[in-house]
C-alpha cells in the first residue's frame, strides 16, 4: 500500500481562525434555532454560506436540473450517465463508495474471496470487510476508486465507515480495524492527490483523519428506516441526543459542514417538511427522502 501520508500540521494562526469560525457558526446556528417557524421557509438559503447544501440521489435517471441547485451532490456513479452535465450545471459531484461493506448487488465486489470479510450484514445483504486485509485495500483503492477517478470523479462519499463494529467484538479487534481504517483514508489522499472526501458518520476516526474531510453526513436524527423490520420509525430521544452531541462536536471541533439524512414515507409530505425544518433549525442542512435515496428531498429548499 505504500507509505501513508499523515495529517498536515497547522500553525497557531490556523487553529485560531478555525476556532473563531466554528464559534461564530455555532452562535449563528443556535440563534437561528430560536427563529419563528415562518422564518425557516428560507432557512437553507440563509445558512448556505456556513453549511453547503448537499443532495443525495442514487436513482436513475438523475434529475440534473433539480440537483444543480445544490452545492454538492452525492450520486451512485453507475446510475449517472453524464457526469459532465451535472458538473457543468454547477454541482460539486461526489461518488458513493462503501468502505466497510461489499454490496451484494455490485458486480465488481461479488467475486472477492471470503477471506477478505469479517461477517455479513443481513439487513442490507452485504459482507462486512476486514479493513486490515491488503486484498480489500487493493480492491477499494485500485479497482473501485481508481475506476471512478479515471471516469472524472474528484470527490467520494465514504459510507459504512463504522460497519466493522458489527463484526469486531473485542476491544483489540475493534482497535485493529480502526487503525486500518485511518490508514486507508490517508492512503486515499496519497493515491488520489487533491481528492475531496465526505464521511458518513465515522466519528471514531475523526481525531486522526477529520482534517482530511470536507464534510460529514449522518442518518436518522428524527426519523429513520429500520431495514430489519422494513418500516419507518421515529428516533428515540436517547439516540437523538447521542447523535446530536456528536454532530455539534463535528461542527465545532473540525469545522465541517453537516448534512442530516432522515427517512420519511412518501405519503407523509407534511412530516417530511416538519422534519426538514427541525434539522435546519439546529444549523444543519437536511435531506429527507426514502431509504433508497432515489427521490428528491421533501422539505426546505436549498
Amino acid at each position: 500500500m505504500g507509505v501513508w501520508r499523515g495529517r498536515a500540521v497547522a500553525g497557531p494562526g490556523c487553529y485560531a481562525r478555525r476556532l473563531f469560525s466554528a464559534l461564530r457558526e455555532f452562535a449563528f446556528c443556535r440563534l437561528y434555532a430560536l427563529l419563528p417557524p415562518c422564518a425557516l421557509v428560507f432557512g437553507c438559503a440563509m445558512g448556505r454560506a456556513a453549511v453547503p447544501g448537499t443532495a443525495f440521489f442514487y436513482g436513475t435517471p438523475v434529475p440534473v436540473s433539480a440537483l444543480s441547485r445544490y452545492e454538492r451532490v452525492v450520486v451512485e456513479a453507475e446510475n449517472l450517465q453524464d457526469l459532465a452535465a451535472l458538473r457543468k450545471a454547477g454541482a460539486d459531484v461526489f461518488a458513493y463508495v462503501s468502505v466497510g461493506e461489499a454490496e451484494g448487488w455490485r458486480a465488481s465486489s461479488r467475486a472477492l474471496p471470503p477471506a477478505l470479510f469479517l461477517g455479513a450484514n443481513a439487513a442490507w445483504k452485504s459482507r462486512i470487510a476486514d479493513l486490515a486485509q491488503p486484498g480489500w485495500q487493493r480492491y477499494l483503492l485500485e479497482e473501485r476508486m481508481a475506476a471512478l477517478w479515471a471516469t472524472g470523479y474528484r470527490g467520494f462519499f465514504l459510507d459504512t465507515l463504522d460497519s466493522y463494529l458489527l463484526a469486531a467484538k473485542s476491544p483489540a479487534e475493534q482497535q485493529a480495524q480502526r487503525s486500518a481504517l485511518v490508514a486507508l483514508i490517508r492512503a486515499m489522499h496519497q493515491r488520489f492527490p487533491g481528492v475531496r472526501l465526505m464521511f458518513n458518520r465515522g466519528f471514531e476516526v475523526l481525531p486522526e483523519v477529520g482534517s482530511l474531510a470536507v464534510g460529514l453526513a449522518a442518518e436518522s436524527l428524527f426519523q429513520r428506516w429500520n431495514p430489519v423490520a422494513q418500516k419507518y420509525e421515529t428516533v428515540n430521544e436517547n439516540d437523538r441526543r447521542w447523535l446530536l452531541a456528536r454532530l455539534d462536536d463535528v461542527r465545532l471541533r473540525y469545522g465541517l459542514p453537516v448534512t442530516v439524512i432522515d427517512y420519511v414515507p412518501a405519503d407523509q409530505p407534511e412530516l417530511a417538511r416538519a422534519t426538514a425544518r427541525r434539522i435546519v433549525a439546529l444549523g444543519f442542512t437536511a435531506w429527507v427522502a426514502n431509504p433508497g435515496l432515489d427521490v428528491l428531498s421533501i422539505g426546505v429548499e436549498p
